[in-house]
């Protein structure tokens, strides 16, 4: 777990410290330095961190050929960019690398375009579990990073950059569908009658999943239908915490100028949608390693909500508690999710970089 706390405390520190210089330079080089340090960290593990890396690596060693990633697969993005990455080496911590190198260039650069205290976003980037998602999920980690770089699009209303960019991201995962009615349900303003709506469609999801579900299946491929088999469950802490989240940011949006409401609306009503999604997979009682996991397209806003909530926070005393009170929290929540979840702990070098 050590590996983990330290890039916590590395990432926004330095991040801070580089905004604060006062220096383009500097500030420049501290992103980059940032960037970089993140990509080698999940690049370079070992193949045992993350439950589905040795399926992804198996995968890899069979990528020998241009028409074998291309011929009747669907996401042909990933399969591409495996074949790419065994065409450069055999080794596997290429891929790694790679996939890492993707979604951080996707964050990273819309965390800083989008927030002006761009290092309480890195930090809530790893410790709410949007970096430590692709450890696991590569397919989906790649395809959500690159549907938040689509962000910018949705806030400027330039639709059709916004759908080309959600279009590139299904080519790594068809879950990616998900963020393409977002456009529209991304309401500049939050009323009690769209809250009540956010509540008829979570019970009409709950009621209907399986015909949901089914649909997705046929018409992407017939894996999507185990998002609806009943298991034991699961998932009961992480939405507890996305719905303390959603309702504490709800709460908070009161406070938020009258220059940036839009802003945060839009944002705040994604990851609200997000919660139709969540709700019905814990109530349901499905299997949380499918439907659950589309959180991530929404629970995602949370990164760059939470910096503009703090930043209008004018009396210090009074920021000084929240932002304690927040650290606490987030930091219990990273711990526990990381060293719960997608065997992410403990954290390994490759051991192949190793015998280097």
């Amino acid at each position: 777990m050590m590996p983990y706390l330290l890039l916590l405390v590395f990432v926004p520190t330095l991040a801070y410290l580089g905004r604060r210089s006062g220096s383009k330079t500097i500030r420049r080089t501290s992103l980059w330095v940032v960037g970089s340090v993140m990509v080698l960290v999940a690049g370079l593990r070992d193949y045992r961190v993350g439950t589905d890396t040795g399926n992804y690596l198996r995968q890899f060693q069979r990528s020998e050929s241009f028409v074998s990633v291309t011929e009747g697969r669907n996401e042909v993005g990933y399969h591409f960019l495996s074949w790419l990455a065994r065409s450069i080496s055999e080794s596997y911590s290429v891929l790694l690398l790679m996939i890492a190198a993707i979604v951080v260039v996707c964050y990273l650069p819309t965390i800083v375009k989008l927030s002006r205290r761009y290092e309480t976003a890195l930090f809530l980037f790893i410790a709410l579990g949007a970096y430590t998602f692709f450890f696991n999920g590569a397919r989906q980690g790649i395809a959500a990073a690159i549907c938040f770089a689509a962000m910018p699009f949705l806030l400027q209303r330039r639709a059709w950059p916004y759908f080309a960019t959600v279009a590139l991201a299904m080519l790594f995962h068809r879950s990616a569908l998900v963020a393409l009615p977002l456009y529209f349900l991304a309401a500049p303003r939050i009323s009690p009658l769209r809250l009540a709506l956010l509540a008829v469609a979570t019970a009409m999801t709950i009621i209907f999943l399986r015909v949901f579900v089914g649909f997705a299946a046929n018409l992407f491929d017939d894996k999507y239908a185990v998002y609806a088999e009943a298991t034991e469950g699961g998932g009961t802490v992480m939405l507890a915490f996305l719905l303390g989240q959603g309702a504490a940011l709800l709460w908070l949006q009161r406070t938020i100028r009258q220059d940036q409401r839009e802003v945060y609306c839009r944002l705040l009503n994604i990851y609200l949608v997000g919660l139709v999604i969540a709700v019905a997979a814990v109530v349901s009682s499905v299997n949380p390693s499918g439907l659950l996991r589309l959180h991530i397209y929404f629970s995602s806003m949370a990164i760059l909500l939470w910096p503009m909530v703090f930043i209008l926070i004018s009396e210090r005393v009074l920021r000084g508690i929240a932002s304690v009170g927040f650290l606490a929290v987030a930091v219990a929540f990273f711990v526990m999710t990381t060293t719960t979840f997608s065997d992410l702990v403990p954290y390994q070098i490759n051991s192949e970089i190793l015998r280097w």
